[in-house]
């Protein structure tokens, strides 16, 4: 990682005249994406071009993300389908319809619009028909200033172009019905850039304040989501790998847990996966399993945690550097996660010790950006 730019999403390919392109790397760029590409040989690909059909897990993009001197890039997560059947590529709003300015390339994203396998950064800018592998269909809208459920859209299947049977790199089949996430649970993901990754899930019910930009390159707003997952480590999710499907720490046909769209260099976030399908009105393309059983650890100490984080909302979002609040567990019982942008003597002497007799612990995260 060489180059740094503005807001936090890794690098691209810089578009000069007739699109020769001059690559560099850096951690906190204007895309989702990092150019070239390449794998260590022993590892599997998730930025080169797939076979057709392709498995997920892979980068990808809309061929309108490119403006401003750059091109932008994602992850494309998993399938879905509605119930009729017809099938759809499942990834973040930023990525498939992110373009939300006339700006730097006149264009807004649409319905239709193409979507590539591989994504621009991983060929150099270059939209190539026979990359597409879906068209732009249904979308959440990321408006500046407001509370947003989540950060998802879905791609209608080009005949042929997809695994029908939803295979993500080096995951494989997942299972049909979707799992709540639960403290402490074990979860793994398979991304554009960091391939497949392993982590935890740390904190429930989160609030957090993300950055965006409003085209590739384009202009920064924030926009707010609520109950919201949280994961570590921080190298769990890495500028490139949104869109990314979460899923449980199984070997064999793994359940859906969430959809990452945001990090920081010390927690990764994701929509809960039952509140992205009911959205988009579809359902995991996948394997009929016995399903999990049982109740989740700690679930009503966490339930009343979370209605006293929920109470103190306010009070907790004005706190100095507060990026957002989440329910955790430390020494087996749950706390009210406080949030902060870095850690200061202000924060410190401002923070609650304690609301309604459940502990505030401080997490200093960082800028919490759209990756």
């Amino acid at each position: 990682m060489q180059k740094k730019a503005s807001w936090g999403w890794i690098i691209v390919v810089l578009v000069i005249a007739s699109l020769a392109v001059a690559p560099a790397f850096g951690d906190q760029v204007a895309t989702k994406g990092k150019p070239g590409g390449g794998t260590k040989p022993e590892r599997i690909s998730h930025t080169a071009r797939q076979e057709r059909p392709i498995q997920l897990g892979t980068s990808g993009g809309s061929v309108v993300d490119l403006a401003n001197g750059y091109c932008c890039s994602g992850t494309l997560g998993a399938l879905v389908q509605d119930a009729a059947g017809t099938q759809y590529v499942l990834s973040n709003t930023h990525v498939f319809a992110g373009d939300s300015a006339l700006g730097g390339n006149g264009l807004f994203a649409s319905v239709g619009d193409p979507i590539n396998q591989p994504g621009f950064v991983d060929v150099s800018c270059q939209n190539i028909s026979a990359d597409y592998v879906a068209s732009l269909t249904y979308w959440m809208p990321l408006i500046p200033g407001a509370v947003t459920p989540v950060d998802a859209a879905i791609a209608e299947v080009i005949p042929g172009a997809v695994d029908p049977a939803g295979r993500i790199l080096e995951i494989g089949t997942i299972a049909a019905d979707p799992v709540a996430a639960y403290l402490t649970q074990q979860v793994k993901k398979s991304g554009r850039t960091s391939g497949l990754t392993t982590g935890k899930v740390a904190g429930l019910n989160a609030t957090v304040t993300v950055q965006y930009e409003d085209e590739c390159a384009g202009n920064p707003f924030v926009t707010t989501f609520e109950g919201q997952i949280l994961v570590t480590p921080g190298k769990f999710l890495k500028a490139g790998d949104s869109g990314s499907l979460l899923v449980e720490k199984k070997s064999t046909n793994p359940a859906a847990v969430g959809l990452l769209f945001a990090g920081s260099s010390q927690v990764a976030i994701a929509n809960p996966i039952q509140d992205v399908l009911a959205f988009l009105g579809v359902s995991m393309v996948g394997v009929e399993t016995a399903g999990a059983s049982g109740a989740a650890p700690l679930a009503a100490a966490v339930a009343n945690a979370s209605n006293v984080k929920n109470r103190h909302a306010s009070r907790l979002a004005s706190l100095p550097k507060a990026v957002g609040h989440a329910v955790g567990v430390a020494n087996g019982k749950p706390v009210i996660m406080l949030l902060v942008e870095q850690l200061t003597p202000e924060v410190q002497q401002a923070a609650p010790v304690a609301l309604d007799n459940v502990p505030v612990e401080i997490w200093e995260v960082g800028r919490i950006v759209a990756y």
